[in-house]
């Protein structure tokens, strides 16, 4: 039976539940888990204040948000094992620099989901803010590892800094798609914004749905091909993620591959459908 956790009240003071996690509310009874401070706005509140608590964490270590979810903010921030279940739309920093385990989302969540990650699985099933998969304010290199999906659309920033692992978008995605990338895939499904792939080192972009602006001249166009590395993916997702339900159809198409930034080394490389 998994924890789960209501959302008392709906309210536009910030919570920051960066330490409600499985691996930290395991082996915890019920009054111990009630009276955990949590920071709400300027002070720091019981949760059970704030949530109603019920069930207890099983073996499986699963936590589920329940609520108008929007105000609380860092769910997952940091986990490294189990699962957490969001019901609801969420706030900002959900997962970042979680390092292992699953987050699930059944609705919308804001800016930086998965930011700096080294590992650990992010499904998403409806929109995603700004700086999705990408580097916080003031460091050098976003995800690390791990893998981001995300059904709906994303908005701009999303890989920013990416050094490795996979960031897939079922929608659109806004403006500095890659940017400064390093590493990893980027799989957007819908159109794709200005800039893409800017100041990109290394890495791998797909733009399923094409571009909606022309690829900065730093950018060579290397021929059109048929990429098996795509439909490896593509066939990765059906298998591992069959709950992922995104038009996979665009990527059985031959691709125009670019390299570039030719202004960074040009080693990175962006598909795009030749059709």
């Amino acid at each position: 039976m998994a924890l789960t956790l209501n959302q008392q009240v709906e309210s536009k003071i910030p919570i920051e539940a960066h330490g409600i996690l499985p691996e930290l509310l395991f082996g915890k009874t019920m009054d111990q888990i009630k009276s955990l401070p949590v920071p709400c706005g300027n002070e720091w509140v019981a949760l059970g204040e704030l949530f109603s608590v019920s069930g207890a964490i099983d073996q499986a270590k699963t936590v589920i948000f329940n609520g108008s979810l929007s105000n609380v903010n860092g769910i997952g921030m940091g986990m490294a094992s189990g699962v957490v279940q969001i019901c609801g739309d969420a706030g900002n920093r959900i997962g970042v620099k979680m390092s292992g385990g699953r987050i699930r989302s059944t609705a919308n969540v804001g800016e930086h989901l998965g930011s700096e990650m080294t590992g650990g699985v992010i499904v998403v099933e409806g929109d995603a803010g700004d700086s999705v998969g990408s580097v916080l304010p003031g460091s050098k290199v976003g995800v690390n590892r791990g893998t981001i999906l995300v059904r709906g659309s994303v908005g701009k920033g999303a890989g920013e800094s990416m050094r490795r692992g996979m960031l897939v978008v079922g929608g659109d995605a806004g403006d500095l798609l890659g940017w400064s990338m390093r590493a990893g895939t980027l799989v957007v499904m819908g159109k794709s914004g200005a800039h893409v792939g800017a100041e990109m080192k290394r890495g791998t972009i797909v733009l399923g749905g094409g571009l909606s602006q022309s690829l900065a001249s730093s950018f060579r166009e290397g021929g059109s091909f048929r990429m098996p590395a795509i439909s490896l993916i593509a066939n990765w997702l059906k298998q591992s993620h069959p709950g992922f339900d995104v038009d996979l159809s665009r990527l059985d198409t031959e691709f125009n591959l670019f390299h570039g930034d030719f202004l960074h080394g040009g080693r990175g490389e962006i598909l795009i459908p030749a059709r």
